[in-house]
């Protein structure tokens, strides 16, 4: 395995973390890409870490010599990615990508705020372009708009990625 390549691992469901811990401790060179979420909690919203891709890492042995079957037995793994019989690879430079992609977004230290109900939204994109609406709720995804459509108001939903607050 060229020094470049990072071997896929898929995780059991919220184990990344303690797979991450345990494969370091076998001497595996690992990668968990994190970001920083909102999250709404009983006591509103919270900055939350998480893994970017859930269920996910990138592990490589330390050196040629460093047999790679003890991954799949490790605790919080569910297995190795593969495409037929090989492992799957990421390039280092895919890696290299996801870092700075990862560095962008904790930069801000958190994504946007949701919208507020209430908030005055002008949607950016598609066929309700230029419409101005009300906010009746959100998330980080999508929100619900109350929107004058043939003269009485509807609830429509949008991505909260096109719309913007005027």
């Amino acid at each position: 395995m060229a020094e470049s390549d990072w071997l896929v691992v898929m995780t059991k469901p919220r184990m990344e973390t303690a797979a991450k811990v345990h494969l370091e401790r076998q001497g595996f060179v690992v990668y968990l890409p994190t970001w920083i979420n909102l999250k709404r909690r009983s006591n509103g919203w919270q900055k939350v870490k998480s893994a970017m891709f859930p269920r996910y890492l990138f592990a490589k042995p330390l050196n040629e010599e460093q047999s790679i079957s003890p991954i799949r037995s490790t605790r919080g793994v569910s297995q190795l990615v593969r495409f037929g019989a090989e492992p799957a690879k990421a390039a280092n430079g895919l890696i290299r990508e996801i870092r700075r992609l990862e560095d962008l977004s904790n930069a801000g230290g958190y994504q946007r705020e949701p919208f507020k109900p209430g908030d005055e939204v002008c949607v950016m994109a598609g066929p309700f372009k230029g419409v101005s609406a009300e906010v009746l709720s959100s998330d980080q995804q999508r929100v619900i708009l109350l929107i004058q459509v043939l003269g009485k108001t509807q609830q429509l939903e949008f991505e909260a990625r096109i719309c913007q607050v005027r």
